[in-house]
Parts: C-alpha cells; structure tokens; sequence
C-alpha cells in the first residue's frame, strides 16, 4: 500500500491580527462580523491553499484570536511554539495569541473544524452564558506546554463533534435577522463543552484559575524565545531579562515543561534553521550566520544533533 504524501499548509513567519472575511474569501468557509471564522476541511485543493500561504512562507504565524481546532480523521502536525507536535484524530487542539505556528501539514484525507473566534466576541458570550464561568484567551486558558491538545474519549468526541456542527450550521445560515443571536447561542454550547472539558481533565477550574508564579515566568520565557531566540541562545541571558538566576529558570521549564531551558532552547533553534532553510535559494552559510553561530562547522554539529542529519542532507532531501 502506497504511503500517503503530507501536503503542505503553512511554512513562513508573521504575527497578525486576521480578517476573517479575507480568509473565508481566500480558502473558503464562513466569516460573521470579522468575529468567528470556521472552516470544515474534508477536501484539499492543493495549489489554491499552497497559492493563498505563499506569502506567509518561512514566516512564523501569531494569530491575534483563539483557535481551536477538532480533529475529525487523519492527523495534523503543527510547529506550536517551535516544538513540532503531531494530533491523531478526535483530538482537540487549542491555541491562543500566545501561541507561535511556525509550520503545519495535514495528511491527505485528514477532515478537521477550525474554528476561530476574536476575543471581544469571547468576552460578551462568555458574560453572556453566566457572570460565574470567564472564558478567557490568556496562558492560563491554554497553558499546554506539557500537552498541547487534547484525545478525546468516543462520547466527549461525539458531543464535541456535534456542538460545533451546530454552530457550522448556522455560520451557513442565510436568515440575517436572528442569524446573530443563533451563533451568539451556538458558540456558547461550544465553549461550554470546552470549559467543561477542561475543568475535568486539567487544573483550570470554571472559574478561570490564574497562573501561578513559576507558569508567569515560564510564559514570559517562551516569549523572549519568540523574540529573541534566532541570535540568543544561551540561558543566562533568558535568565537576566526575567531578573531570576540560571538555576531557578533551568527549574521552572523543567517541572512545568518536562525538558531543560538549553533543551527548549535548542528545539527552538533547531526548528528555525529548518524553517530557514526551507526558504528557496537558502545556503547553510546564511543560516549559521542568521542564527549566530561562530561559524558553518559549529552550526552543522549542532544540527545533527538535533535532527540526526547534516544541514546539507537536510537540503538534499526538501
């Protein structure tokens, strides 16, 4: 049986604050308001998704909105973060404006909801559905940095799975006069289902638990990566902007993340010299020097050590 190819959605580095109109315009599914964008991804036009991406290659995407995203079949791989994590089917994924996608692809054949909602709109249905449940879009919301996304069991699937195509439905809906008021109702189904979700399987709690201090460094961490992380790459200086010595923050992404600050800092790394690489016309040479190494030689041990390949073979095989 012949492997299926992954087909390529997004390659390239930009932070935005998206008009849903011109999306829905460009790939397709529906817009209300510049509020919600949805789309319900069954069928891959190839060169129309690659065409509408094309300026965003080699760019790292930061989306001024919540997204989630509800696996239906195949899987998703996305670059969050600069970690690359790979969602199975029934499985939900969320992401929040601190979130960085620096690259995805889906498997031919993979059928999934995105759904994206700006946060005025989360801000008056989450009022909306009782002064006593918040529906935030701060770290605490998606604070996933040792589980990005979530596998569903059968029945959470299937009532997840039905609450957004409720709220697909009525983005479809043409009646304008109560078309509002239905979507205003149906995507609080959905963020309730999600609320409650999240309430039984993490420590957020319906009231929007705040982050504790060590979660407050670990986000502001991931930041200065964000900002920082092409030309610095050592800890001690991550360290010295969060005023914390190089022990205490080796300590936080360890207990909060599983891995060492060098560890997040070298995948970080390492993700940007693919996605550099990946840019037509690109050299090893101008990639060592963009991302501040010493020298050609210094940045090749590097990359073999993380991704098992020298950056020639790397290119060779693209």
């Amino acid at each position: 049986m012949q492997k299926k190819k992954d087909i390529p959605l997004l390659k390239k580095r930009i932070d935005i604050n998206p008009d849903f109109g011109q999306i829905a315009a460009l790939i397709g599914g529906y817009a209300y308001k510049d509020d919600i964008f949805m789309i319900k991804i069954s069928e891959f036009n190839k060169e129309t998704i690659e065409e509408a991406s094309s300026s965003l290659i080699n760019n790292a995407i930061r989306l001024e909105a919540l997204s989630v995203v509800l696996i239906l079949e195949g899987s998703l791989t996305l670059s969050i973060d600069y970690n690359d994590i790979t969602i199975p089917e029934k499985s939900m994924l969320i992401l929040s404006p601190m979130n960085t996608i620096t690259g995805s692809y889906i498997s031919e054949g993979g059928r999934f909801f995105l759904l994206m909602v700006k946060r005025e709109i989360l801000d008056r249905v989450g009022s909306a559905i009782t002064p006593n449940i918040v529906v935030p879009v701060t770290p605490s919301f998606v604070d996933f940095f040792r589980k990005p996304f979530f596998i569903l069991e059968k029945d959470t699937f299937a009532t997840m799975e039905g609450s957004f195509q409720i709220l697909y439905h009525y983005l479809k809906d043409r009646r304008q006069g109560i078309k509002g008021y239905l979507i205003d109702y149906s995507l609080s189904i959905v963020m309730i289902e999600i609320l409650n979700y999240l309430s039984e399987n993490t420590e957020l709690n319906l009231e929007g638990k705040p982050l504790v201090r060590k979660k407050e460094l670990l986000a502001k961490f991931m930041d200065l990566v964000r900002t920082f992380g092409e030309r610095e790459h050592n800890p001690s200086f991550y360290a010295g902007k969060l005023f914390i010595s190089v022990q205490y923050l080796s300590l936080i992404c360890k207990q909060e993340t599983g891995r060492s600050t060098s560890k997040l800092l070298a995948s970080n790394l390492a993700v940007r010299a693919r996605n550099m690489l990946r840019t037509p016309g690109a050299t090893i040479k101008q990639t060592a020097e963009a991302l501040n190494f010493a020298d050609q030689s210094s940045f090749g041990k590097f990359f073999r050590k993380e991704t098992g390949m020298s950056p020639k073979k790397y290119l060779s095989s693209l």
